[in-house]
């Protein structure tokens, strides 16, 4: 597998859990993901916000990687998420050599928020702004 699609179907696979989970983990009087106004910032994971209630996250990747260099009548080099076994068969002539190497890496990810609870607290936060702005005659 090329390490972008790894990457991809990893962040696709994550985010689609995360919005599947919060159907069924809801039904069960749980919540997947809500919304918060104030997260803690003294974690590993944490990153940033995209908004108040909407926060980014740091996906580690600790991956081993795999370059073939390939001469021959198909002459390539490609990065592979290493595998075990890798099998294949066609009629090409070639020499080739591999090379492992760990990769390690963070991708911000925002995942998808419980809508209920991100449209209840929009709800408070707008409420207690326009207080506010009622209290000091705005």
């Amino acid at each position: 597998m090329d390490l972008k699609e790894f990457v991809r179907e990893t962040l696709v696979q994550i985010a689609t859990g995360v919005k599947d989970a919060q159907i069924d983990v809801r039904a069960l009087g749980g919540i997947v993901n809500p919304a918060t106004q104030n997260p803690l910032k003294g974690g590993n994971s944490y990153f940033s916000s995209v908004d108040d209630l909407h926060h980014v996250f740091l996906v580690d990747f600790d991956v081993a990687v795999s370059v073939a260099e390939n001469a021959g009548t198909n002459a390539q080099a490609k990065l592979n998420v290493a595998t075990i076994l890798s099998l294949g068969a066609g009629g090409q002539s070639a020499n080739s050599s591999a090379a492992t190497n760990r990769l390690t890496f963070k991708v911000p990810l925002a995942l998808p928020l419980d809508e209920p609870s991100h449209t209840k607290l929009s709800g408070e936060i707008a409420a207690d702004r326009a207080r506010v702005r009622d209290a000091l005659g705005y």
